[in-house]
């Protein structure tokens, strides 16, 4: 058998992971074509198929297993490596992988990257938005910034702020409607994977058999339908500030879930990854401690009509900046 070398394995990862030669083209930045040719050559080196090319895929063959596990075990050693020198590296300078959702890295980071490039221009932050969660083993990002009730144990990082949320719709969706119940309006859902959690589940419980307009796998995304007049949304609630939406009711505070910004353990000395997290948690504190813009004279008219008012609940609607108290 003739030498195999790194370029091969990725190919060969690319597709097992994949399930397609179409989805290792997309991870690998090249085209569908370059793909097949690879695997076919790999094939050929080896002397034996590595996959079966069935209707639903690409499906592993026995060498494709043991070459997959050769390949796994050769890139987590390359990826361990890589990072014990980088974790070495106290310079300010070089790149961080960071990732985060969409909402948050729409609405908070470019404020927070903006002055940390200011203070840190030797930096470069390449960012990864996704609501997927990444693997920091496989060297997917470097620092993360997620919402979690619980962090894979073996990263390392601090528990920033817990994200309340609240119920809203836009005034013009709720103008004419009689307040009556939650149930009696339409309904802009989260789907997979925002729908998995505990805050969606206790909005289906609570919203009954109520219509469903849309679904979606984005709160930015959701938000907007919202502001558009399809129906009624729940929303983190730092999401919803000094936006033209009637808040309607709080998703109960023990429903309130931590952000977490996270590293993998043999990075947490790097001076780059030191410096950026001190930076991102501090901007996230402060901005916790930021007040909430007067809810609009409409959101006041409805709350006080009847939907879940803030006047039986004996508060004013949604108070407070979005963010529930700074961890330790």
């Amino acid at each position: 058998m003739d030498t195999l070398d790194w370029n091969d394995l990725r190919y060969l990862l690319a597709v097992a992971r994949s399930g397609s030669a179409a989805g290792a083209a997309r991870a690998l930045g090249v085209s569908h074509a370059t793909a097949l040719r690879r695997i076919q050559a790999l094939e050929q080196v080896v002397g034996s198929p590595l996959f079966d090319r069935l209707q639903t895929g690409y499906a592993l063959t026995e060498s494709g297993r043991r070459f997959v596990a050769m390949g796994e075990a050769f890139e987590r050693a390359l990826l361990d490596t890589r990072r014990e020198i980088e974790g070495q590296a106290t310079e300010l300078a070089g790149t961080i992988r960071f990732t985060t959702t969409d909402s948050l890295g729409y609405s908070l980071m470019p404020d927070i990257l903006a002055a940390f490039r200011a203070r840190y221009p030797g930096i470069t932050v390449e960012m990864k938005v996704t609501n997927a969660r990444l693997d920091l083993e496989r060297r997917e990002a470097d620092v993360m910034l997620r919402v979690t009730d619980a962090p894979p144990p073996s990263w390392v990082g601090r528990r920033l702020v817990r994200l309340d949320a609240a119920l809203y719709a836009a005034p013009a969706y709720l103008d004419g409607r009689e307040p009556r119940s939650l149930e009696s309006l339409d309904w802009l859902m989260p789907n997979s994977p925002l729908g998995q959690g505990a805050v969606a589940e206790w909005l289906r419980s609570r919203i009954g058999g109520a219509r469903v307009a849309a679904s979606a796998d984005s709160f930015l995304v959701l938000r907007r339908l919202a502001e558009r007049g399809l129906g009624a949304v729940v929303l983190p609630r730092f999401l919803a500030r000094q936006r033209r939406l009637v808040w309607l009711e709080d998703v109960p505070e023990d429903l309130s879930v931590p952000l977490w910004l996270l590293t993998h353990p043999d990075l947490r000395h790097a001076g780059r990854v030191q410096a950026f997290m001190e930076h991102v948690a501090q901007a996230i504190r402060a901005a916790c401690a930021t007040p909430e813009a007067p809810a609009p004279d409409d959101a006041r008219a409805w709350a006080a009509g009847g939907v879940a008012s803030a006047a039986s609940a004996g508060r004013s609607p949604d108070p407070g900046s979005g963010f529930g108290p700074a961890m330790p």
